[in-house]
């Protein structure tokens, strides 16, 4: 058994249903209650870009039980407390994406599907009663972590920084969010609700196709903006149940494909401040957008990125 798989995919699922649905949720997506999260992150995917990492897993183990500390009180979090909160998960996804180099990409895939089945399994479970699961993920990830041997074995290449790649990486993660965030809050078009079984199934075809089929990120830029707009599309004619189809499969196809990236950078200080691009200031652009009920931005943003695309980034993609 992998046991670092366990460490990654548990982490995931404290990011999915704690930090980005379930403290969101419980305080009723009011941004003025939210907005330490974010600087928090920002703070943390710094810190641990900028500072050396000697005892990566004493440092882990450390995050996992302040994880666990700050879940005994959740979801009653003052605005330093997700201060906290987003400096700890900031600080620590850019470790075990580092530590996670070794890894194959079937490791990976086999990481976010089980994030993904169980996160879709226990997105419908009420935001205010998820103190158990946020104690419990860092529990498991702290114990998986004690079998995780962390010596190098191998020579590892690293892929080359490019903004290109950051600045398209981020464009995922925010039409993502946006619709994600835009879909949790629609009646009609909750599909999260609706069709549990459905979204797992399409999750794991995402998932398996990324592994078969997927190759290196930029060069599956047409096929994902191509989702992303299908997907759009049928939020936008309303019809949930072709969308419950596609959106989770470009998500799971998409992320794949991105966290293999950052992985390869195989640089900590590169992780880092790619993080702070990609996982916090896309995603806080797109709650913005969603909570303002201001979807259109988004769809303006893949109109233009499209433009973009077919006039200059298929020459180097």
């Amino acid at each position: 058994m992998n046991f670092f798989v366990i460490v990654l995919s548990s982490q995931l699922l404290y990011y999915l249903l704690i930090t980005q649905t379930g403290v969101v949720g419980a305080f009723h997506s009011h941004i003025h209650d939210l907005y330490t999260l974010p600087i928090g992150g920002i703070i943390g995917a710094l810190l641990s870009a900028l500072l050396s990492h000697r005892f990566l897993k004493y440092e882990l183990c450390v995050l996992f039980v302040v994880q666990m500390i700050i879940s005994w009180i959740y979801p009653d979090y003052s605005l330093w407390m997700l201060l906290i909160l987003g400096f700890v998960v900031g600080y620590t996804t850019p470790l075990l994406l580092y530590l996670f180099r070794e890894q194959s990409k079937l490791y990976l895939s086999i990481g976010l599907a089980v994030s993904y089945v169980l996160g879709t399994a226990l997105y419908t479970y009420p935001f205010d009663e998820r103190g158990n699961i946020a104690i419990v993920l860092p529990l498991i990830s702290m114990i998986a972590l004690c079998f995780v041997r962390f010596e190098s074995t191998q020579e590892v290449k690293k892929v080359p920084f490019e903004w290109t790649t950051l600045g398209v990486m981020m464009l995922w993660i925010f039409a993502d969010s946006a619709l994600f965030e835009t879909l949790s809050r629609s009646g009609n078009m909750d599909i999260w609700s609706t069709y549990p079984l459905v979204i797992i199934l399409s999750h794991l075809a995402g998932v398996y196709l990324a592994y078969r089929y997927g190759t290196e990120l930029m060069k599956q830029t047409r096929i994902i903006l191509i989702l992303f707009i299908f997907s759009y599309m049928m939020y936008g004619l309303q019809i949930p149940w072709i969308l419950t189809v596609i959106y989770p499969v470009v998500i799971s196809y998409y992320n794949v494909l991105l966290f293999q990236t950052l992985i390869r950078l195989a640089d900590i200080r590169l992780i880092g401040l790619s993080m702070i691009g990609v996982g916090w200031i896309a995603t806080s652009v797109a709650n913005a957008v969603a909570l303002a009920h201001q979807i259109w931005i988004a769809v303006l943003v893949l109109g233009i990125f499209t433009l973009v695309y077919l006039f200059y980034l298929r020459r180097v993609s």
